[in-house]
Parts: structure tokens; C-alpha cells; sequence
């Protein structure tokens, strides 16, 4: 386990805040110590990896980063959405939270991945672990697309 700091470090309050704000187990689980343990880009990484990993599992897809999010996503034939996409609004958040996803991936993700030591701030940190919960939730709330269009051409009453 990594060393966490003492109860009167300015890191125990990051650290109180992050408990406090960072509810979600499967970030919570893989960046809680990181971040408590001062390595900030690490615990971004393994929390926006968290992201792909969930993502592709609810889709049934084995890519991963800008190319699963884009696909996963899509504005024109998702495979995960939130609405119908009939109005304006339903189609921007749609391709909104397409371009977030990959975007996450892209301009988080990657870089905490292939440089070293990429955050070494902790309010930052903070902020993109807070990011990376609410893409998360999102993610969570979103209908698996096939699901719902093969339970709207069910007749009614059949099982």
C-alpha cells in the first residue's frame, strides 16, 4: 500500500476532499491511494482508464480511447445514448458527450499515460478525478441502444 500523509499535512485536506467528493467505486478503488500518495498523474490515469474500460464493457466492444468513444458514442447510430435524439438539444448532448468522451481520452488520457509524471498538481488532479466521475455517471445512465430499439419493436403485451 502506498504511504498516505499524516492527518496535519496540507495533502490530508486534498485528500479529505477528494474522499468527500470521488464516490464512485470504480474510480474511487483505483485512484484513491495514488492521489492520496501525491501521484497525481497516475491517479488520473487509472481513473480515465476506469472510463474505457466501463464504456467497452457496457457496449460489447473491445476498442479502447478515441476510437471506442467515437463509435460508442455516435450521434448518428450510438451504441449507447440517453434520449431518442428527435430534438436539437437531444442530438447536441449527444454529440456533445461523444466529443467529451473522446476527448477525455484523448487530451487526459493519453498523455497521463505515455508521459511521465504529466499532473503534478493536486487541485488539478482533483478537478479531472471529478471529471472523470461524472463521464462515469454518464455512462452509467446511458440505455444500451440495441436493448431499447429491440424492446420499442416488441407488439404490446408480448413477453
Amino acid at each position: 500500500m502506498l504511504a498516505l500523509p499524516s492527518s496535519t499535512s496540507e495533502d490530508a485536506v486534498a485528500s479529505n476532499v477528494f474522499a468527500i467528493t470521488v464516490t464512485e467505486p470504480e474510480i474511487e478503488a483505483v485512484s484513491r491511494d495514488l492521489f492520496a500518495s501525491g501521484h497525481y498523474s497516475l491517479a488520473v490515469q487509472e481513473a480515465y482508464k476506469a472510463i474505457d474500460k466501463f464504456v467497452g464493457e457496457k457496449a460489447g466492444e473491445s476498442l479502447s480511447g478515441t476510437s471506442l468513444m467515437d463509435l460508442v458514442f455516435s450521434p448518428k447510430s450510438p451504441l449507447l445514448a440517453w434520449t431518442d435524439r428527435k430534438s436539437k438539444s437531444e442530438q447536441d448532448e449527444q454529440m456533445g458527450y461523444q466529443r467529451l468522451y473522446s476527448g477525455a481520452m484523448l487530451g487526459i488520457r493519453n498523455p497521463v499515460t505515455h508521459e511521465f509524471n504529466w499532473i503534478e498538481d493536486q487541485e488539478i488532479a482533483l478537478e479531472l478525478l471529478v471529471f472523470a466521475q461524472h463521464l462515469l455517471r454518464k455512462a452509467k445512465a446511458a440505455r444500451i441502444e440495441a436493448e431499447y430499439l429491440a424492446a420499442l419493436s416488441k407488439p404490446q403485451g408480448a413477453p
